[in-house]
């Protein structure tokens, strides 16, 4: 069982306390997860952990230095602390590091569902049974992932900053397979485990799998395209990495740079990053301990300003976001929870407004070519489909594109009126609907 919030917040106190600097700050990550893997309509793995980091980020002056370490009695919890007050020996300076952050009140949210704890072993293989069914009956081969966890954050500075939270997740994931080319995807993600509805998960990616079957070829050249929640979610991934932190924005590598309260992108476009919305899971304060807030990144297709840390806002001279992923990292501050308003079309209806164009689930293997412009690269994945006349046709091999999320997201015709929240496997939660590009510039096809 992993520590409770009580604990983490005691333990990263602790360190603090054991930490001779001139501040000092304790980030302490208690976690207990387990997960099921399938493949080939079988079970054939099921792993559990649990553990508990303490990382430590010593000041003095503006130099900093960071350790971290699982041992928790307190030999080892006093050496973490001393090995990061010598990395900050050695560390340059940073004229800019405005010291650490004060305290600001945090508004919390109830993010720990006993459905979830209680998603044992047996839970997650009988959720597992039950995907794996969908594809069995059909002559199809299932293959995925049941996982639960259940985490806790304690974060601690020597100005005050005394935050903690605990939080529980549970994300599934699912790939049929037949045996004539089909291939069909399906993911849920959601911090109450009672809500999650693993026959429907299987149904609908069996059902893909069974449509996408015997696909077909496709000239390259620029399609219109409604991309699924799932596809959406790989832009914005990137988008917010790219175009949406203070630190690329101040290397004017995003974007953004030189054009907030510019509209640069469909009137239809509202998005921002939301930890604090109802359907999403995660933290309510960043990883120095200040309050996250609904900060908004695109209003009406006008961009505005990037999320911030408590550096990067002293820095630019702006308020701080609470943006902050662990320290060190080379990134700054980057959106982890973004939230893309709905719109008023139903899915069936974008695809009916389109003449010839391409349904395009998921994408994969996707790289940048152009960080300032968002240009990706990639393919689309597990269920491609042809639209004509206004109807998903036929099932079309997986293609490989070449696109600027900028100018996609600048030529959105349709927005959904349904949002599906998506999780990254990098971390976060994406709560977004689907969308109707105007354009999508298609440059080959896989064999």
């Amino acid at each position: 069982m992993r520590l409770s919030e009580d604990q983490v917040r005691a333990l990263a106190a602790r360190a603090v306390a054991l930490t001779p600097a001139d501040e000092a700050e304790a980030v302490v990550m208690a976690n207990d997860s387990a997960l099921t893997r399938f493949a080939n309509n079988r079970i054939h793995q099921n792993v559990a952990e649990e553990n508990t980091t303490v990382s430590v980020r010593a000041v003095l002056g503006t130099r900093t230095g960071v350790a971290s370490t699982n041992r928790l009695d307190d030999h080892a919890l006093k050496a973490c602390c001393e090995a990061a007050v010598a990395a900050a020996r050695v560390a340059p300076e940073d004229p800019a590091f405005p010291g650490l952050p004060a305290p600001a009140p945090i508004e919390r949210a109830e993010r720990v569902c006993a459905s979830t704890q209680a998603f044992d072993a047996e839970a997650r293989a009988k959720a597992a049974a039950a995907i794996i069914e969908q594809s069995r009956f059909r002559d199809l081969s299932a293959a995925g992932t049941v996982a639960r966890v259940d985490y806790a954050v304690g974060i601690a500075n020597s100005r005050g900053i005394d935050a903690a939270m605990a939080v529980t997740d549970v994300k599934a994931t699912v790939l049929s397979t037949g045996t004539d080319g089909g291939s069909g995807w399906a993911s849920w993600l959601g911090c109450d485990a009672s809500r999650f509805a693993p026959e429907a998960l299987g149904d609908e990616a069996a059902t893909l799998a069974q449509r996408s079957e015997v696909p077909g070829s496709l000239e390259p050249g620029a399609y219109a395209v409604v991309l699924a929640p799932e596809a959406v979610s790989d832009v914005l991934d990137f988008l917010g990495y790219l175009g949406f932190g203070a630190q690329a924005v101040d290397e004017k590598s995003s974007f953004i740079a030189g054009h907030e309260g510019e509209r640069l992108l469909s009137e239809l476009i509202t998005l921002s990053d939301n930890a604090l919305a109802a359907e999403t899971v995660g933290l309510t304060f960043d990883f120095e301990g200040c309050p996250k807030r609904r900060t908004p990144l695109v209003e009406a297709g006008v961009v505005r300003g990037p999320v911030t840390d408590s550096y990067w806002a002293a820095k630019l001279g702006v308020v701080n976001t609470g943006h902050a992923l662990p320290a060190p990292n080379p990134y700054g501050p980057l959106p982890m929870n973004l939230e893309l308003a709905a719109g008023e079309t139903r899915v069936d209806d974008m695809i009916a407004s389109v003449e010839r164009g391409l349904y395009i689930t998921r994408f994969h293997y996707v790289n940048v070519e152009d960080p300032v412009r968002a240009v990706l690269t990639g393919m689309t994945r597990d269920g491609t489909f042809l639209i004509e006349g206004g109807r998903l046709t036929q099932p079309v091999k997986n293609v490989r594109f070449t696109q600027s999320a900028v100018d996609a997201l600048a030529n959105v015709q349709a927005v959904g009126d349904r949002r599906v929240l998506v999780g990254p496997e990098e971390g976060g939660a994406n709560l977004t609907p689907a969308l109707l590009i105007g354009s999508w510039q298609v440059t080959g096809q896989t064999r």
